[in-house]
């Protein structure tokens, strides 16, 4: 099925082509986009068109029984989460690197957290992401892990759901950060989180926090990649 244009301004399709573009767009046609790195489709059509964000979703595990384990706990009603129950308790997480990643954008690591405190009168928590990574398809062994920190302010509300960000990549690297450059498709990342420093104030009692995320930030082509292994984007 292929739309039919006219390259000259004003000059009209035929009623037989207008009608077959109707049926055409009505019962879909082959969107079709170059095969290269950093194309893709952009949103904001009037404004700056750029790549969406998307998330690389990771959830926590704990493994239960180790000396630095970060606990299950009731955070809510009946409802559990893994609490940080002391100062370095640890949870884990992986990601994969996805098809539609944008080559050459930065990615942002995030972690998603509460208390569950009424008292809670000010204060922060840090937390820390100690991190590895390596690319697939026998290219690379993984790397002598790095480590980012981010300090957020806590919040006085119970129950309030907080989100910490920090760069997890940039051009050229550096000693807490990856180089955006060499981040690829189906590529991993392994990564500890712990809690570095529990700052909360409190008027009763020493809360601590809870995470129940640890996510990436990535810029998405929102289509995925020609090639199932290197080279992603060749012919």
């Amino acid at each position: 099925m292929t739309i039919t244009t006219r390259a000259g301004k004003g000059s009209e399709l035929t009623h037989a082509e207008l009608d077959t573009n109707f049926i055409d767009l009505r019962d879909g046609v082959d969107m079709m986009i170059p095969r290269d790195a950093g194309k893709g489709i952009k949103v904001d059509s009037q404004g700056t068109p750029t790549f969406p964000w998307h998330d690389l979703l990771g959830p926590l595990y704990s493994h239960y029984g180790e000396p630095n384990a970060a606990q299950s706990a009731l955070f809510i009603g009946t409802i559990p989460a893994i609490q940080f129950h002391a100062e370095n308790k640890e949870a884990h997480v992986n990601f994969h690197i996805p098809h539609d990643y944008v080559p050459g954008t930065d990615l942002y690591i995030h972690v998603h957290w509460a208390h569950n405190s009424a008292t809670v009168t000010g204060g922060s928590v840090t937390w820390s992401f100690e991190y590895t990574y390596a690319k697939g398809f026998d290219q690379a062994a993984f790397n002598t892990p790095k480590t980012l920190s981010i300090t957020q302010d806590a919040s006085t509300t119970q129950y309030q759901h907080m989100v910490a960000e920090t760069s997890m990549s940039v051009s050229g690297g550096s000693g807490t950060q990856l180089d955006t450059a060499e981040i690829e498709t189906d590529s991993v990342i392994q990564c500890r989180l712990y809690l570095n420093s529990n700052d909360i104030t409190d008027s009763v009692t020493q809360p601590w926090p809870f995470a129940f995320f640890v996510d990436i930030h990535y810029q998405s082509a929102t289509v995925g990649t020609k090639n199932k292994a290197p080279d992603f984007h060749g012919a």
